[in-house]
């Protein structure tokens, strides 16, 4: 690890240092949001209402290989951090070949599932006859080739986690830029329909695995993802797994929510479907750049917990969740002053466009908490306090949501079908602050007890 992330992870000013590490994430994430708004934006231009519901029906599909990709991106990434934290950096390179190939490996047990299962899959994600081809089509390529999309985001994170927030950027950035580019000439130009987008999404991550794997051939990075080094032990895969598979099961269980989401958007029809779908790709704009903010943040918080700077980690807290409101803020006005204008870009339909419209505003009611909630859930995962990170992700995605979805759609039909998200978002923010003030009086009592001086 060179001196400048030694210096920005230990010494530097808290609150520069939490820019500097973020924002190379937050753009990486921007990315991602441009990527995910033009995907479907490219596929609404063809006039094929099917089309785009055909993407978010696949959706869930795909967070599921992000969600194996989490399992190492979160908790290996936290547990390396914490390894170079203490200076122990023989088992911060053995930890990250391992989370390689292990990746490697969950990712061909994807393919052979779909492969296996492809029939039973589309029924279960609540295609209809008009939108099963088109499904079809895209998750055969996605899940032929699910490893890059795996390992991509597998990498990013471990990048991350020596505080390289820079390369992971850039290795993201040009996966991402490809898979603009190749949009709508798969899509359009060639007419590939949802395959020209699947194949798009498949480039840019070859590429950027392909980036990835060089910065760790470098010999100014600690990590390795030599084979030599794969020797798996029960420590590595058991804090990989304490933080990594709460991380996952929170993707997992997302996944599910918008698999029955789906469902009970498709009782009232099909624009509802593609009208949820695109308000999805809309409001994940804020949701993405807080994650990046978090993800930015994430090393500062692992490297300070393994320092015993629990002072400095406090700091980083309290500044991660004002910029974080911040950013909310923004785009809860964006929201509350453009949002038809916003979602009729995407498909003029008047019904889809109608839908969509009534769902974001619904979700703006929540949009102002995401800074606190994302914060405090990352700073749990970097400490490695796996039960509270998990209490934080799975309340907003299933604990509390799921069952004010079915209770909310049965009692109050549509409008309680598109409340229950904000009401079981503020309601989690809740938890995630007071969970917080407890973590302050701990960060504190170590402080006085076992901390060195921030």
């Amino acid at each position: 690890m060179d001196k400048n992330k030694i210096y920005l992870l230990e010494t530097a000013p808290v609150k520069s240092a939490i820019i500097k590490l973020a924002l190379p994430t937050m753009l990486a994430m921007a990315m991602q949001m441009i990527y995910n708004l033009t995907d479907t934006y490219f596929m609404g231009q063809t006039g094929d209402l099917n089309l785009v519901a055909a993407i978010s029906l696949a959706s869930p599909l795909i967070m599921m290989f992000q969600a194996a990709g989490n399992i190492f991106a979160s908790g290996t990434s936290c547990y390396i951090s914490q390894r170079l934290g203490a200076k122990d950096y023989k088992e911060a390179k053995r930890s990250n070949s391992v989370a390689f190939y292990t990746a490697i490996g969950i990712g061909a047990v994807f393919t052979l599932i779909f492969l296996l299962f492809q029939d039973n899959i589309l029924n279960l994600i609540g295609t209809s006859d008009a939108t099963k081809v088109p499904t079809s089509e895209y998750l055969i390529v996605m899940s032929t080739l699910c490893i890059f999309p795996i390992l991509n985001v597998t990498l990013a994170g471990l990048i991350r986690s020596e505080g390289a927030t820079d390369k992971a950027m850039t290795g993201m950035v040009i996966g991402l830029v490809l898979n603009i580019i190749l949009d709508p000439l798969f899509i359009l130009a060639l007419n590939m329909g949802t395959s020209g987008a699947a194949w798009a999404t498949i480039i840019g991550n070859i590429v950027s695995v392909g980036y990835f794997i060089k910065h760790f051939s470098k010999k100014n990075s600690l990590l390795s993802i030599k084979f030599k080094d794969f020797k798996p032990s029960r420590k590595i895969y058991g804090e990989t797994f304490k933080i990594g598979i709460p991380a996952a099961l929170s993707s997992i269980v997302m996944s599910i929510s918008f698999i029955l989401v789906n469902i009970i958007a498709a009782t009232y029809g099909d624009y509802v479907v593609a009208g949820n779908g695109i308000q999805m790709r809309v409001n994940s704009m804020v949701i993405m750049l807080i994650i990046g903010l978090a993800q930015g943040y994430q090393p500062f918080a692992g490297y300070c917990y393994g320092a015993k700077k629990f002072d400095r980690l406090k700091s980083g807290l309290k500044t991660t969740m004002l910029y974080g409101t911040l950013v909310s803020l923004f785009f809860t006005l964006i929201f509350i002053l453009f949002g038809d204008n916003i979602i009729r870009l995407f498909l003029d339909d008047d019904l889809t466009v109608q839908a969509g419209a009534q769902i974001l505003r619904a979700f703006t009611w929540c949009v102002p908490f995401f800074g606190i909630q994302f914060t405090v859930m990352v700073t749990f995962q970097a400490t490695g306090k796996a039960i509270k990170a998990m209490l934080i992700s799975l309340g907003r995605q299933c604990i509390i949501y799921l069952p004010l979805l079915f209770i909310l759609n049965n009692n109050f039909g549509f409008k309680g079908f598109i409340f229950a998200q904000p009401i079981a978002d503020i309601t989690t923010t809740l938890i995630a602050f007071l969970l917080s003030i407890s973590f302050m009086k701990e960060m504190n009592k170590r402080h006085e007890n076992e901390g060195v001086p921030a």
